[in-house]
C-alpha cells in the first residue's frame, strides 16, 4: 500500500554528497536504488535549498519501505538517515527511490553535502513500534 505524504514545508535542497556506484547501486546499507524523475514510493521526501519536506516523517511501523527523495533544488542533495544509511547524491530535477528497512525509534535525517545540514537541511523520522 502506498502512503502519500502531504507537504508541510518547502522542499529540501542542494549540495549533499553521497557514495554510489555508476549503476545507481550503493554500498552504504541501502538497496534497490533507482534514479529517475518519478516515484512509486511508500513515502516521499522533497529537497530544495537547505530544507526537507516534510521535516518530520512518521512511519506507522517497523518494516521495509520504498522511500524516494526528489531534488527540487538547484544543486545536488542526499538523504542520510543516522543509523540506517546514506543515498548517493541526487542531481537537481531528479528523484531517487530506495528500499529501506526501518526499526522502531527516532532518527535524524539530513543532507551531508557541504554545510547543508548546518543551514537547516535536517528532519526527524519517527518509526512507531507495533502496539
Amino acid at each position: 500500500m502506498q502512503r502519500a505524504l502531504a507537504l508541510t514545508f518547502l522542499v529540501l535542497a542542494a549540495g549533499c554528497g553521497g557514495g554510489g556506484n555508476e549503476d545507481g547501486s550503493s554500498d552504504d546499507g541501502l538497496g534497490n536504488i533507482e534514479i529517475g524523475t518519478s516515484s512509486g514510493a511508500d513515502y516521499e521526501l522533497f529537497a530544495s535549498e537547505f530544507s526537507f519536506a516534510p521535516p518530520f516523517l512518521v512511519v506507522e511501523e517497523a518494516g521495509t519501505y520504498a522511500i524516494s527523495l526528489r531534488n527540487d533544488g538547484s544543486v545536488p542533495h542526499n538523504l542520510t538517515i543516522e543509523g540506517v544509511g546514506k543515498t548517493p547524491d541526487v542531481p537537481p530535477g531528479e528523484t531517487l527511490t530506495t528500499e529501506l528497512t526501518l526499526k522502531a525509534g527516532n532518527f535524524e535525517y539530513l543532507c551531508t553535502l557541504g554545510d547543508h545540514a548546518e543551514q537547516g537541511m535536517t528532519g526527524t523520522l519517527n518509526v512507531l513500534a507495533p502496539s
